[in-house]
């Protein structure tokens, strides 16, 4: 069943709301087996809106709507159903009344507008709405199931796990879960890890996609069936695929971090880091501190040298770990230093030197990075991390073949 989601609010347009109701329902959807073509953002117009709501009707098995079905002038989604199904509006009578009794106990008074929040079109069924006052509505229109829930995010959420998705699974006839596997990779471009996999980018079910974060480009393999343990099962055969050929690539899996991944390798072996910081200004000291505190033994930060020329970064970078094993009780020391090289924009290039010590060995390495120095300090943060990883569990970077 394909489901289209339209967001309803000018607010959304402008930017001064974050639409997070649609990444919500496109999770849920997503997590109940359906399948979302389009998502939808409109405005505050009821021409717009119910020509947004015709198009979603012959293009998709189901609708859901959030937001507009408050009690103000801008709150046109129940105009703009009526508007598309050619009904009347109608009132819920025992819903006014409860509005009346709820509003009364806090106000005093209710306005006769807190009342259309009780209105929904002719013959649709109103949805309760537990966490607020506004109806919800289900109804179906040329065979197709329509759903409105309101835009607040904790009305929205529980309207739409209590009412629409049991109506949704009824109305599929076909029960089915969606499961994914994210793998986490490190040390390829996106690119790169495109070439590898190319062939498996044809697949369907399981499905391949490719997310790229900071350094890091992520593997989302995605299978849909009609249980979870098939589900899994579609999923493990291409998840073996992708790790035979990207080997040591592949670091972590879903939720994993590096951040976290490193805290675990150090606390298994009963060793601290300490970081000093010079191009990435902090960066890798706070978001191993987040992760792993217990196995962090201090940061510093420092201001970058006088030098002009990049030549000798990697000296400089070796006198920054040894300060750092002089300043910080860790069996492990990272060092980065300042970060040379064309005028910071976009499209300039950055060097810096990373220096990493463990109690079996010390490693250097310089990094080139593209942009300016903020897309360079996220960069090399991960980069610096995903190094010390490497050196702790001696493994350090080695290109692949």
């Amino acid at each position: 069943m394909i489901v289209e989601v339209i967001a309803v609010g000018t607010e959304l347009l402008l930017g001064q709301i974050v639409n997070t109701n649609a990444a919500v329902i496109g999770a849920r959807l997503a997590d109940d087996g359906f399948d979302a073509h389009y998502q939808v953002t409109v405005g505050d117009n009821l021409d717009r809106l119910a020509t947004t709501i015709r198009t979603a009707i012959d293009r998709a098995d189901a609708v859901v709507l959030t937001g507009g079905i408050g009690p103000t002038q801008d709150d046109l989604t129940r105009e703009a159903l009526c508007a598309v199904t050619g009904r009347a509006m109608a009132r819920d009578e025992g819903h006014a009344e409860a509005i009346r009794e709820r509003i009364t106990r806090i106000r005093g008074h209710v306005a006769e507008s807190t009342l259309r929040m009780a209105d929904h079109p002719e013959g649709a069924t109103g949805l309760p709405n537990r966490n607020g006052v506004a109806l919800g509505i289900a109804m179906e229109h040329r065979g197709v199931p329509i759903f409105a829930v309101p835009g607040v995010p904790s009305e929205m959420t529980v309207m739409l796990d209590e009412q629409v998705l049991p109506r949704l699974r009824t109305a599929s006839g076909e029960p089915a879960v969606l499961r994914s596997r994210v793998l986490r990779t490190w040390g390829l471009g996106e690119s790169q890890v495109a070439d590898e996999l190319d062939d498996l980018y044809a697949s369907t079910n399981p499905s391949v996609a490719f997310l790229v974060s900071g350094p890091e480009v992520a593997i989302r393999i995605s299978a849909k069936a009609g249980d979870a343990s098939t589900a899994d099962a579609l999923i493990a055969g291409v998840e073996d695929e992708v790790v035979r050929r990207l080997g040591t690539v592949v670091y972590g899996r879903d939720t994993d971090t590096v951040e976290a991944i490193l805290a675990r390798e150090l606390a298994a072996r009963g060793w601290r880091l300490g970081v000093v910081e010079v191009a990435t200004l902090g960066t890798v000291a706070t978001t191993f501190a987040a992760a792993g505190e217990a196995a962090f033994a201090g940061g510093r930060t420092l201001p970058p040298a006088t030098a002009d020329n990049s030549t000798d970064l990697e000296d400089r970078v070796l006198r920054l770990l040894a300060d750092t094993d002089a300043a910080l009780d860790g069996e492990v020391c990272v060092a980065v230093s300042e970060a040379f090289g064309d005028q910071p924009g976009p499209r300039s290039t950055q060097s810096l030197a990373v220096a990493v010590r463990t109690p079996e060995q010390m490693r250097t390495r310089m990094v080139s990075l593209l942009g300016d120095s903020a897309r360079v300090r996220e960069y090399a943060c991960g980069t610096v991390l995903h190094l010390a990883r490497l050196a702790v569990t001696g493994a350090w970077w080695r290109p692949r073949a």
